[in-house]
């Protein structure tokens, strides 16, 4: 894993509308791109409180509160604003009215770190309000006049969400959650839980080698923290714990467990892996998975 990074950029700014947001769900329509993204400030406006008894502090809440977004871009096209204003353009023209509604959008983005590596960040529901706009005659000296646009943000009916983000040095990070940001935002999530989907050595199996590994191969990524001895493990046929070392795939959808030395010789042995495994979405195992084998005479 590289050194953990600071943040030194921001690029590949989107936005996807809004579609659902009720009980039932929440969809958008697919994410586009702003190109020359400058700055993104997000402020929560969050604040705190605290309640006194007995001479001293006793409790404390905090609270988030509307969430002010302000974005400075290279260039805001005229579609794009339609897009995020709810105006309309005809034969090129766009007429902005003052009975124009601006749709719930959600914005997101990418930031490099100092390492390399990306952090990501979708907000999941906001509108935006018409730019200050501002114009200044060309002088002797080249003055870029940018535009900024600001909107304000809230959470989701559906599950209260407001806005996630992910980090490339997180140890569950996987490239697919890369490879698939900018694709969709963030559709009624997956409930389903990860099943293994088989286990060298088989069940029922004998005549295993003593130096055999033990393979389980998942239906879906899992996060690697949950890669422990505690939820991946061999036990004898005296119930003792085998010393193994335990190792993750690059998908993150299987796991290897290899002995320290080998296993004793004509014994029973249980592969286990328990509910504390779960997938990326944080769905866990819906029942321990047990796999029995007999080493070699």
């Amino acid at each position: 894993m590289n050194k953990q990074g600071v943040q030194i950029g921001l690029k590949d700014l989107h936005y996807a509308k809004m579609t659902q947001d009720d009980k039932g769900g929440v969809s958008y329509e697919t994410p586009k791109i702003i190109a020359g993204a400058i700055q993104g400030n997000i402020n929560p406006n969050s604040s705190s409180a605290t309640l006194f008894a007995d001479d001293g502090p006793a409790e404390t809440t905090s609270t988030i509160g509307e969430i002010s977004l302000e974005l400075n871009v290279k260039d805001l096209p005229l579609d794009i604003q339609a897009d995020l204003l709810g105006h309309a353009i005809n034969g090129g023209v766009m007429v902005r009215k003052t009975s124009d509604v601006a749709p719930y959008v959600a914005i997101g983005f990418r930031s490099e770190k100092s390492n390399g590596s990306y952090k990501y960040v979708w907000l999941l529901k906001g509108k935006f309000r018409e730019p200050e706009r501002s114009h200044q005659t060309k002088s002797n000296e080249i003055n870029y006049q940018t535009p900024t646009i600001n909107g304000n943000f809230l959470r989701r009916d559906y599950d209260e969400a407001w806005m996630k983000d992910t980090d490339e040095d997180h140890p569950d990070f996987v490239q697919s959650i890369a490879d698939n940001w900018f694709t969709a935002v963030d559709d009624t999530p997956d409930t389903t839980a990860p099943t293994v989907q088989s286990v060298t050595p088989v069940d029922g199996a004998s005549s295993v080698a003593l130096d055999s590994t033990v393979v389980w191969t998942f239906d879906k990524a899992i996060q690697a923290s949950n890669v422990t001895a505690a939820n991946f493990f061999v036990l004898d046929a005296a119930d003792t714990v085998v010393a193994g070392s335990l190792s993750i795939n690059s998908d993150r959808t299987q796991v290897t467990w290899t002995p320290n030395a080998n296993m004793a010789n004509s014994t029973e042995h249980r592969a286990i892996v328990t509910t504390g495994v779960r997938d990326l979405a944080g769905n866990a195992l819906a029942s321990p998975s047990v796999t029995t084998f007999t080493t070699v005479v």
